[in-house]
């Protein structure tokens, strides 16, 4: 399955550098590659290969991004129990990174060991569009929120976050982010993307919402001009930020 997603995702680049609207080459991307592990044996598996990969001389050489790898805590209907995040400056790298990776024999051990330890359920390309609230590195707790939006409302979704950051400024406590779906989802355009640095955070933010009229407004705004998909919860098990890290990718600052 592991071997299919790199097919996939060439072909996909092909299909990109002829078809796609250029908004995807002018931000960071980061890709939702899910996974299903069965077992706790198999889940420190999968880990252990990731943490040889990414400590190699060959991903320090040639890995630009950010790598992290997440656990579900809540994730629907979606029987994906772990997923990796990539974080890259540009398509461009993130081509070049799947590309090596698949030809090096470091490459090859890490996609055996996944083959071996998981199931590979879904894979899904993201172009970072814009950060608001806070960013830091210490967030490590996500909710991800997927929305359908039409293209004549992107830009009124664009004015629903730029008011909501601008009104609870000084007293939310984490960082969100609007994500454009460019492959791997038919039914979800965007993500918003909320990180707190640890669950009590996430949930004291939560349990003010229903009195907290800015973001009433937002969630009205919303409810009127999206269709919501599905939402997720997460934590980040491990992150391999040696490239570049989560600040530098949302505030697309590769410097």
């Amino acid at each position: 399955m592991l071997d299919l997603i790199i097919k996939k995702m060439k072909k996909f680049i092909l299909i990109t550098s002829i078809a796609i609207s250029g908004f995807i080459y002018s931000n960071p991307i980061w890709t939702i590659y899910d996974i299903k592990v069965d077992s706790p044996e198999a889940a420190a598996n999968v880990i252990a290969a990731t943490d040889e990969l990414m400590a190699s001389d060959f991903a320090k050489e040639n890995f630009k991004g950010s790598l992290h790898l997440n656990a579900y805590i809540a994730n629907g209907d979606n029987e994906a129990t772990h997923f990796f995040a990539v974080l890259q400056p540009s398509l461009t790298e993130h081509t070049n990174w799947m590309t090596a990776s698949q030809q090096s024999l470091e490459g090859q051990k890490f996609f055996k060991s996944l083959r071996e330890n998981s199931t590979n359920t879904s894979e899904q390309l993201n172009s970072f569009v814009q950060t608001y609230g806070n960013p830091s590195n210490k967030d490590i707790y996500w909710i991800i929120h997927e929305f359908n939006a039409a293209p004549s409302d992107v830009s009124k979704v664009v004015k629903a976050f730029a008011r909501v950051d601008e009104e609870t400024r000084g007293e939310f406590p984490g960082q969100f982010g609007l994500s454009a779906v460019a492959f791997g989802a038919d039914e979800t355009t965007h993500l918003l993307t909320i990180g707190f640095e640890s669950i009590a955070e996430l949930e004291a933010w939560e349990d003010q919402i229903p009195t907290n009229q800015a973001v009433l407004r937002f969630q009205r705004t919303m409810d009127s001009i999206v269709k919501w998909t599905g939402s997720r919860l997460l934590f980040n098990a491990r992150i391999y930020d040696s490239a570049s890290d989560l600040e530098q990718f949302v505030t697309k600052d590769f410097e």
